[in-house]
């Protein structure tokens, strides 16, 4: 019984905290996480990590177990307290259901402007008119600039200017650090445009419809067996 007294007294003091209080409240206003699990949502009983304060200084590494109507969640914080304020370096939602990772560092307007970019990638190859991610909505393909984990198949498009009609485009996809591999080769594909159609389209599906892991990758595009660009992106 004093044993179970102790650890009600050290969870009690973590989500008494200030970071606590400001994590939690940072993930019931995100729309993104609102999205996920729904509304209202509440804080599990048992709090991971472990936080320190010393008056105006301080420090805390937590973990926080949230749910809602639609399914669980963690949030993942780390956070220094300076002069009385706290400053998250790392404020994260990771969704159980998917695997998602929400930065809540990032708002969703900017989080939505990156990943729904229709910027393409820049290239200085004249013989490249555009490099463009994209992922599949609706039918259709939507530009971005990083993907998510449900993204399945990923893809990259490659237009070539007009005068390069006949070349060998090739994509060879890396995996350069996610899911414990590092520098594992995924997949290579070659294409060969025409006259009709200047447009390369390769997309990289997972097995099983699984999701990809989150992480780091890289896809090296050639021209004629030519190495002009390197794009790189995130799973997240």
């Amino acid at each position: 019984m004093f044993v179970v007294c102790i650890v009600f007294f050290v969870f009690s003091v973590m989500k008494s905290s200030d970071a606590y209080k400001l994590a939690v409240a940072r993930a019931k206003s995100d729309q993104r996480v609102v999205a996920a699990l729904g509304a209202p949502i509440s804080e599990g009983l048992f709090t991971s990590g472990k936080t320190n304060v010393n008056g105006p200084s301080g420090e805390a590494d937590i973990g926080i177990p949230i749910s809602g109507p639609k399914g669980k969640a963690t949030i993942y914080a780390v956070a220094t307290k300076s002069e009385g304020t706290w400053s998250f370096s790392k404020l994260n939602v990771k969704i159980d259901a998917t695997g998602e990772t929400i930065d809540l560092n990032e708002s969703s307007e900017t989080a939505n402007q990156s990943e729904e970019t229709t910027e393409n990638e820049e290239t200085t190859d004249e013989r490249i008119e555009s490099i463009t991610l994209a992922r599949e909505e609706g039918g259709r393909l939507k530009s971005v600039k990083n993907f998510k984990r449900a993204d399945n198949p990923e893809h990259i498009v490659v237009t070539l200017s007009e005068e390069n009609s006949g070349a060998h485009v090739k994509t060879v996809w890396t995996n350069l650090n996610a899911g414990g591999a590092t520098n594992q080769k995924l997949w290579e594909k070659e294409l060969v445009t025409t006259e009709e159609n200047h447009r390369a389209d390769f997309s990289l599906s997972n097995s099983s419809s699984k999701l990809f892991p989150a992480g780091d990758y890289k896809i090296d595009l050639y021209l004629d067996d030519e190495l002009i660009d390197t794009v790189r992106y995130k799973v997240q």
